[in-house]
């Protein structure tokens, strides 16, 4: 990895977890620290590929103007016209009920 690492991270896990990770990571002829970076920057891309699909569907965009993380922020609405039974109908959506199974 050739850029210039300036942060540092530290995490609590088990001695077993510990001893696992660095066997993963010398198997992967990495050290801990490069498999541990690795892991997170793959969660990271995971994380906003799915911020990226679901905001097509909720008219998101991601506003990165001023840094480095992302925040969603919810695009302008357009002036809606139609009947009360359509406003109604967006209403109960919104106020639909989820259960755990």
């Amino acid at each position: 990895m050739s850029e210039k690492l300036t942060e540092s991270i530290t995490f609590k896990c088990t001695y077993e977890e510990k001893r696992d990770l660095e066997a993963i990571a010398k198997s992967d002829n990495k050290t801990l620290s490069e498999h541990v970076r690795s892991l997170g920057i793959s969660n990271i891309s995971e994380v906003r590929e799915r911020i990226n699909h679901l905001a097509s569907f909720m008219r998101m965009t991601t506003d990165t103007v001023d840094t480095q993380i992302f925040e969603l922020t919810a695009e302008p609405l357009q002036k809606r016209t139609g009947t009360k039974k359509a406003q109604l109908r967006e209403q109960l959506s919104l106020s639909a009920v989820h259960t755990e199974i």
